[in-house]
């Protein structure tokens, strides 16, 4: 008998460990993914502070590409400081999509190209657009993450506005200095990052509905980046 409870003692024992080290596996693994995009995003941020300084002292009037570079270099920044989600979305389709529409801008050409929109014109608006997307990231605080997740329903500052402020202001920012340094490649960079950012706006949404707070949130605000547009 005392054998018998030893036995059964020890299997248990080693049911126990292997639960836990699988649990401490899973971990690791969220430990290594949270550590891969916040790696990517030191690296963009200074590619950015490098690339941003670079145009301003070869040519300091370019005020639209430094606006660019501070864009992202806030992007890449607010990354570092985020906090883990409740939940995230980790379907295979929406990790790519994600991870290509943050560091896609890495793509982006900082050359002056064609002004279609003169740079004194398009610099004011992009500003306004980049203070657009500070307030958006102010209201959400360190709850930003590249993948789509639960991080809370945030209904306050710029959410009162549309539904994703932050996409919004990246979106005006884009094209503004798009049209102040027009370029054939930086066309289809943005048109894919834009296309890509509208999958993961849907992929967000659709995970955050299942909470009724935010069901009950897109009901006030009904537009996503443009009020009375979309």
């Amino acid at each position: 008998m005392l054998a018998l409870l030893t036995s059964k003692s020890e299997a248990f024992s080693h049911n126990q460990g292997g639960f836990f080290s699988a649990a401490r596996r899973r971990d690791m693994l969220v430990d290594l993914r949270e550590g891969f995009f916040r790696l990517c995003a030191l690296a963009c941020a200074a590619l950015f502070v490098y690339r941003g300084l670079y145009q301003v002292v070869e040519d300091p009037t370019r005020l639209n590409a430094a606006l660019v570079a501070i864009s992202e270099i806030l992007t890449f920044t607010w990354l570092l400081l985020s906090r883990r989600p409740v939940t995230r979305d980790w379907n295979p389709l929406t990790v790519v999509v994600s991870v290509t529409a943050s560091f896609g801008v890495a793509l982006v050409s900082l050359q002056p190209g064609v002004a279609l929109v003169p740079v004194y014109i398009a610099a004011p608006l992009q500003l306004l657009a980049l203070m657009f997307v500070i307030w958006g990231k102010i209201s959400l605080g360190r709850s930003f993450a590249i993948l789509p997740g639960n991080r809370g329903v945030m209904t306050g500052g710029a959410y009162r506005v549309v539904r994703h402020p932050i996409y919004a202001g990246y979106l005006a920012g884009h094209v503004l200095f798009l049209l102040s340094a027009f370029s054939l490649p930086n066309l289809f960079v943005y048109a894919v990052i834009t296309y890509l950012q509208l999958y993961r706006i849907l992929r967000e949404e659709a995970l955050l509905a299942a909470e009724p707070e935010y069901r009950a949130y897109m009901e006030r605000v009904r537009y996503r980046l443009l009020p009375r547009f979309f």
